[in-house]
């Protein structure tokens, strides 16, 4: 089957954006005096909205702090979040020659902050995604179909002709709702064992692989 368009995922599929992650996580965690994680720890809770993340931060009994200390997350981190981000190497150059050799409908799809997320990819990606989806209020838009769907009638393009590229069980449940194909990424924060758990079939281990599924 050759595709047409995909639908990317964007931390941990496109960019590696732990550390500055952690760093604003763990800014507003110190502001209010809670206990901070390590990245590893944080990488764990990463992939269902800002305000879930804020969530399993905070202890049971501190639940009661995710709006002030969700503020300030987000304060601290559209400052600092184009400090240690990176894309995954090869990446760039796969999605340029996906738009301009392989001609290409590119979106993303994320739980992250829209203001975050289109920070960060028109800072790296710049004219390669035609739609940045992500969020307007801390509520996460995966692993609920609708805006999938969204995404492929402003595409114009059928469900069947496009590929969900993430690395998480999230993306994976998109993906399957909206009826489309996933294609898991080995080098992502949840890794292999998440994705085939969750029901992956197509994982690949470079971004090179990408370009097979286009003629």
């Amino acid at each position: 089957m050759i595709y047409k368009a995909a639908i990317f995922d964007l931390d941990g599929t496109l960019v590696n954006s732990l550390e500055d992650l952690a760093d604003a996580t763990n800014y507003a965690l110190r502001t209010f005096k809670q206990p901070e994680h390590t990245a590893e720890a944080i990488q764990q809770m990463i992939g269902e909205g800002t305000r879930t993340l804020i969530s399993k931060t905070l202890g049971q009994d501190k639940q009661h702090l995710i709006e002030d200390v969700l503020k300030k997350m987000r304060e601290k981190y559209i400052q600092i979040c184009l400090d240690k981000t990176r894309p995954y190497k090869g990446l760039l150059e796969v999605v340029a020659e996906l738009v301009y050799k392989k001609d290409a409908k590119l979106a993303v799809l994320t739980n992250k902050d829209q203001k975050m997320a289109q920070k960060i990819v028109c800072h790296f990606f710049n004219g390669y995604f035609q739609i940045i989806k992500g969020t307007t209020d801390a509520i996460a838009v995966k692993p609920e179909p609708q805006e999938a769907l969204q995404l492929l009638d402003k595409l114009r393009v059928k469900p069947q002709e496009t590929i969900f590229v993430g690395d998480s069980a999230t993306d994976v449940q998109t993906a399957k709702a909206a009826g489309i194909k996933m294609v898991g990424v080995s080098w992502g924060f949840r890794g292999k064992e998440e994705l085939i758990k969750a029901g992956a079939e197509t994982i690949v281990n470079e971004p090179k692989q990408l370009l097979e599924f286009f003629a």
